[in-house]
């Protein structure tokens, strides 16, 4: 009951109160758009900057962490893959968004509220070696697997300068990047710079709830329920499941750096699923429907993972 109380009552409460305000018509869909925007660009980049900047980077990194959490992701996302074809007779475009929605973690409006809320800043750095290289990872090779299904190869060159150039221009990487440079350096923010940077940080985590849950209101259940809810098991219950497995059996890990693997792997599908889907006119309504489900359902999820973690 602590655990409700302190962490996921008010993390899904913001989120709830978004969601209202969208299905209401109170927050409008440029609004929503708008706020999106805000924390994108702006507020979480900020926090990651100032959290790095100012982060004691452990000289004993188990960087096997990283090993459990995108194991269990390349998993879990190659049978979506093979879902979408064996049971539900989808192309392979179709496919790489379903893998996706399986695979493809909430890590920033939704993993760095609820991580950070629960296990404390001693979570900053294991999470934001997470998020580094999330998006790197599952958008190119998404993208890449979607244009040679339909038969317009892509080289690697290009395909690598097009994630160079996608990476140079993600404020959220941005943000890391400079942080990781500033903490390295050991150059020190100015203070006016630094306090008017903490404002703005402050806002991150509310308006990332808030804007989430005012996106998801968008999306309409109906339709496509029978992919949707297979997706939202593989990325709320087996996703997590194959991390802790891997983590903790096969590389002994224990601890802080397990729970917040497991913890982020547990995270609803990201909203970039929905916005592949759509950009490619691939799957884009079961990806809509996958991000909803998995929002919603994760209360629970979540809920009790936090419990099982000591969180």
């Amino acid at each position: 009951m602590a655990v409700l109380l302190h962490v996921v009552a008010p993390v899904f409460g913001i989120a709830a109160l978004g969601f209202l305000a969208a299905r209401l018509g109170i927050m409008k869909p440029a609004g929503v758009e708008g706020m999106v925007g805000f924390v994108f660009n702006f507020a979480i980049p900020v926090l990651l900057l100032r959290s790095m900047a100012g982060l004691e980077i452990p000289e004993d990194i188990p960087w096997s962490f990283l090993v459990a959490f995108y194991t269990g992701s390349f998993t879990v996302w190659a049978v979506g893959i093979a879902v979408a074809r064996l049971a539900f007779d989808r192309p392979l475009d179709q496919g790489a968004i379903f893998g996706m929605g399986a695979a493809f973690s909430n890590t920033v409006m939704m993993g760095i509220p609820v991580v950070l809320t629960a296990f404390g800043p001693e979570a900053t750095l294991p999470l934001f070696l997470i998020i580094a290289f999330h998006s790197a990872m599952f958008m190119p090779l998404t993208a890449g697997l979607i244009q040679w299904s339909r038969g317009r190869g892509v080289s690697w060159g290009d395909q690598i300068r097009e994630l160079v150039r996608v990476l140079a221009q993600n404020p959220i990487v941005l943000g890391l990047a400079a942080g990781t440079v500033l903490n390295l350096t050991g150059v020190g923010l100015p203070g006016p710079v630094d306090r008017t940077l903490a404002l703005l940080g402050t806002a991150a985590v509310p308006c990332a709830l808030f804007a989430m849950g005012a996106a998801v209101a968008g999306y309409p259940l109906t339709g496509d329920l029978h992919p949707a809810a297979a997706l939202a098991a593989l990325k709320l219950l087996v996703h997590p499941l194959v991390v802790w497995t891997v983590g903790r059996w096969l590389l002994h890990l224990d601890g802080l750096w397990l729970s917040v693997a497991v913890m982020m792997a547990a995270m609803p599908s990201g909203i970039n699923v929905y916005l592949f889907g759509a950009r490619y006119e691939a799957a884009a309504g079961v990806a809509a429907r996958t991000v909803l489900l998995t929002s919603l359902f994760s209360v629970a999820t979540l809920s009790t993972l936090l419990v099982l973690l000591g969180g």
